[in-house]
């Protein structure tokens, strides 16, 4: 039982159906009707896979930032770990085969900019942020070719990306201690955790301020202005209280990553089509 929760923890769950949600929406939003599922369980085993060799690359700043990480404590081993990352490429890229060929370009794409992220650019001034946050975004651009108007799926992948890069320069200034301790580069490590924090509390506001402007414009309905208004919209703000008031970041990692679930709801609502 300890190794299966071991096993899950590492897979993150969450990621996996976000990712899973994005593209999901994006082919929502288009209107076709046959739903790409084998395009749905490939980016799924791609996201799975770039959380699992994150978590083997981490193990040294897991050990200082996250100790109870399963690799960090010692409850998973690394070949278990490797083993398991290597079935997850391998279901991607299996299905992958099966499935329209831009569409598995960019599946076996996400597998190897994950890796190159846990690799090296996590430790790398801002390029893990813009990276990361970039394949969350293209997310929603997958699932609009899936359902054939890619044009369909680029304001949820604006916001979605700026979001990310939000969330994970916070996430950041709260690994300081470890990501110092393995000698990264990371933003707040190399300009402060004052202006990384400054970056951040920018970003969530323009956010706040923009989200609406879709439906003002005419291009989405009320119903996503609403929903916006009314869930993700208060989460930036608490989000911005709580940074503002140095409470824990762990916190408005945690509230951000219901927000973008809630977002994509609201995206889902949003095309007039």
């Amino acid at each position: 039982m300890r190794r299966l929760t071991s096993l899950v923890v590492v897979l993150r769950p969450h990621n996996v159906a976000a990712a899973a949600l994005s593209v999901a929406v994006g082919f929502a939003v288009t209107g076709s009707a046959r739903w790409p599922w084998l395009i749905l369980a490939a980016a799924a085993f791609a996201t799975a896979a770039g959380n699992t060799i994150n978590d083997i690359y981490d193990i040294d700043i897991d050990r200082v930032n996250k100790p109870a990480r399963p690799l960090a404590a010692g409850a998973l081993g690394f070949k278990t770990a490797i083993a398991l990352y290597v079935f997850f490429v391998a279901a991607a890229v299996f299905i992958s085969l099966f499935i329209p060929r831009i569409a598995a370009a960019w599946i076996c794409l996400w597998v190897v900019l994950l890796h190159i992220y846990s690799w090296k650019l996590k430790r790398m001034y801002l390029a893990g942020n813009l990276l990361v946050a970039a394949v969350a975004g293209s997310g929603f651009l997958l699932g609009a070719y899936a359902g054939g108007a890619v044009g369909s799926g680029v304001i949820p992948a604006v916001y979605t990306f700026f979001f990310v890069v939000g969330r994970e320069i916070v996430k950041d200034v709260d690994d300081i201690e470890g990501d110092k301790a393995c000698r990264a580069a990371t933003f707040p490590i190399v300009s402060g955790r004052g202006a990384s924090l400054t970056t951040a509390l920018v970003i969530f506001l323009a956010l706040c301020i923009t989200f609406p402007i879709p439906a003002f414009l005419g291009y989405y309905r009320t119903a996503y202005a609403l929903i916006m208004l009314l869930t993700v919209v208060p989460i930036l703000l608490i989000s911005i209280w709580i940074i503002l008031k140095g409470r824990p970041l762990g916190l408005v990692s945690s509230l951000l990553k219901l927000g973008m679930f809630l977002g994509c709801v609201a995206f889902y609502f949003g095309p007039r089509n």
